[in-house]
C-alpha cells in the first residue's frame, strides 16, 4: 500500500511536534505502536484516541516500560508492534547501531525515525550567532556546567541516509520514504544574492557542499519490513 506521508503543520515545541507526527504518519500509527525514547509521551493521547495500543519506552517511572536504552534490550518479544517510532533519540545513544537493530527486532511492519542535521546546526551557528548566551552550539558545545544531555554523534544528512539504508538492509527492512521537517529552501534563497552565496560556498569549500543540504532541518525516515 502506498501512503503519502506529509503534513502542513509546523512544530515549535515538543508538544506541537507530536501534532506534526500524528498528522503526518497517522495511516501507519495503527493497531500497535511502541514509542522508543518517548520524551513526555505527548503522542500517547493522540494514538490511544485513534483506537491504537500505545507503549512508551524510556528511563524513569513516567514510561510504560522503564529501561536504560544504553544498557539493556527493550523487554518485548520479536515483531511485537506493527509500528516502532524513535524520534531524535539515536543520536543521544553511544550504542546507536545496537539500538537500531532492536528497533528492527520488535517491529512487525514499520519503523519511523527522525535524526537531526548536526552539520546544518553548526553551519547556522557560524552564519548567525551562538545557540544561546552560554552555549555555542546545541548539544555539541562545551558548557560551563555538566550537561543533562548531549549528542554522541556529529554527522550530515548524507551520513544519516547511509546509516539508515545500510542497517535497514542488514535487518531485512527497506526505506520507503524520507523527507525533512522544513521545505529545505536553497541557501540564500532564490535571489541573485542567494545564487552568488551558493557559488561562493562552492569556491571556498568542497564542490559538493550544497549536496550536504546544510539548510535542511531534521530528516525523517519510514522503513518497512520486506
Amino acid at each position: 500500500m502506498n501512503y503519502k506521508f506529509s503534513s502542513d503543520l509546523i512544530y515549535t515545541s515538543r508538544k506541537t511536534k507530536a501534532d506534526y507526527i500524528f498528522d503526518k504518519y497517522r495511516d501507519i500509527l495503527v493497531e500497535s505502536v511502541i514509542d522508543v525514547g518517548a520524551d513526555q509521551m505527548y503522542l500517547k493521547e493522540k494514538i490511544l484516541r485513534n483506537g491504537t495500543n500505545y507503549v512508551g519506552v524510556g528511563r524513569g517511572e513516567l514510561f510504560d516500560i522503564n529501561v536504560d536504552l544504553e544498557k539493556s534490550k527493550i523487554p518485548v518479544k520479536d515483531k511485537s508492534f506493527k509500528t516502532v517510532v524513535c524520534f531524535d533519540v539515536l543520536e543521544h545513544i553511544d550504542n546507536i547501531h545496537e539500538l537500531f537493530d532492536e528497533l528492527t527486532r520488535i517491529s512487525n511492519e514499520y519503523i519511523i525515525i527522525s535524526l537531526p542535521n548536526p552539520w546544518g546546526d553548526f553551519f547556522y551557528t557560524l552564519l548567525t550567532s551562538d545557540y544561546s548566551d552560554d552555549e555555542s552550539i546545541k548539544f555539541y558545545g562545551l558548557p560551563t556546567t555538566i550537561p543533562s544531555d548531549r549528542h554522541r554523534w556529529f554527522f550530515n544528512n548524507n551520513d544519516s541516509l547511509k546509516f539508515i539504508t545500510t542497517n535497514a538492509e542488514k535487518n531485512n527492512f527497506e526505506l520507503i520514504h524520507t523527507d525533512y521537517s522544513n521545505k529545505n529552501k536553497p541557501i540564500g534563497g532564490k535571489t541573485v544574492k542567494g545564487f552568488f552565496s551558493r557559488l561562493l560556498l562552492r569556491l571556498i569549500f568542497r564542490k559538493d557542499i550544497l549536496d550536504l543540504e546544510l539548510n535542511s532541518g531534521a530528516r525523517w525516515f519510514v522503513l518497512r519490513r520486506k
